[in-house]
């Protein structure tokens, strides 16, 4: 049922006119529209002048092992909705600064299955099928935002560890390092709190408590920004410290009460188109991992990519990304492996149709996944379709 109601939502903004698509905005709905279609549209309209919004994204990922015959034909299909809503304490409530977001996700595996055998994700939806609250926090900030309190059910990842760059890959170690264990995030965001400080000269730093599915992790995130270049080239760097205080088993079936480990970020805009209609840009970004092996898969982590938005002028909203993560896996004997490392290449083109959907076409190539020697080389192509409504 879910599919036939996206579906009959995708036929309605493909009735756009194409000439609203190039300017990424939708047309007008005309005076004699359905009131089956004009009595949502000013309810939403109506809630949203109060203080409460909603937004909804589909995401479809259809995967097939370009490299292996144990691959099904049709691949492996999988599908993520999520469903928001945002309340702003202004407009609800009467005081400033605050904001509520309740969030539902249902993940569906659909058909088959693409076995590849990697240790880093292939696709960052991929999970067992589910439909959760998602997230459901509430965050109040004050000083015209400098200083941030934020508590509840939280996705780590969007707080943490963050690559901006990163968002338009798949493989989950684009997202942050697979070096921070047991991290509070996709499929499964626990509870927790956090605070953010920004400080003169762009510093900034945040700290977070929250529950891991090996007991209490918390983090401390020290974060600089700067501009190059008149201000046009953005760049930044995070180091993030994290420790889980719990019960961790090691490989070789002893236990200990405390791991740890690092991580850092270092993202660089490294040029801009001058042409004011042009949304052209490269930038790039840096990962660093690192964590304990007795208690870790993955003890040392290095990734770095460049994403290219607007690679042909008469698309200003197309992007184009490469990138790829290398991963040591721990040599404690007793976890299994016979290879030392993974290494993952990406590479994607996303198009982006119109303000509502884009289509990623997405090339995955694997070097000893799973750090195994008997497991060969693969390559994976993924299309990811995204609504967003």
């Amino acid at each position: 049922m879910l599919r036939v109601q996206v579906l009959l939502l995708a036929v309605s903004f493909l009735c756009v006119p194409p000439h609203s698509w190039a300017s990424g905005e939708t047309a007008s709905a005309p005076d004699d529209a359905s009131p089956v279609v004009a009595a949502p549209r000013h309810a939403l309209h109506v809630l949203d002048e109060h203080g409460l919004a909603f937004q909804a994204q589909f995401v479809h990922d259809w995967s097939k092992n370009l490299s292996s015959g144990s691959d099904a034909d049709y691949g492996f299909g999988r599908y993520s909705f999520d469903l928001f809503a945002n309340i702003d304490s202004q407009k609800s409530l009467g005081f400033a600064g605050g904001t509520g977001v309740a969030r539902l996700k249902q993940h569906i595996n659909e058909f088959g299955w693409t076995d590849v055998g990697a240790s880093q994700v292939l696709s960052n939806i991929d999970a067992s099928s589910r439909t959760t609250l998602y997230e459901l926090w509430w965050q109040q900030q004050w000083m015209a935002g400098k200083l941030r309190l934020k508590g509840g059910k939280i996705d780590a990842n969007t707080e943490f560890a963050v690559v901006e760059n990163g968002a338009d890959f798949l493989n989950s170690s684009m997202g942050f390092s697979p070096t921070i264990l047991a991290f509070p995030t996709y499929p499964e965001p626990q509870p927790g709190g956090a605070i953010f400080v920004t400080l003169p000269h762009t510093y900034g730093v945040g700290l977070g408590v929250l529950r891991s599915t090996m007991g209490t992790m918390s983090i401390a995130e020290p974060r600089v920004r700067w501009a190059l270049g008149e201000g046009e080239l953005r760049g930044h760097v995070t180091t993030g410290y994290w420790r889980i205080d719990g019960d961790m088993a090691h490989f070789g079936g002893h236990s200990s009460s405390v791991t740890q480990g690092w991580y850092q970020v270092i993202e660089q805009g490294l040029w801009r188109s001058r042409r004011a209609a042009s949304n052209g840009s490269i930038a790039s970004f840096l990962q660093l991992g690192s964590a304990a092996k007795d208690t870790n898969v993955f003890t040392d982590h290095l990734g770095c990519g460049f994403v290219w938005t607007a690679p042909l002028s008469s698309r200003p909203n197309d992007g184009l990304g490469v990138a790829a993560t290398w991963v040591q896996l721990t040599t404690v004997p007793a976890a299994g492996f016979d290879y030392p490392n993974e290494l993952v290449a990406e590479g994607y083109y996303k198009l982006a149709i119109n303000r509502h959907f884009s289509f990623v076409s997405d090339l995955q190539f694997f070097r000893h996944p799973g750090g195994l020697r008997t497991r060969p080389n693969v390559a994976v192509f993924t299309p990811r379709l995204v609504v967003s409504f």
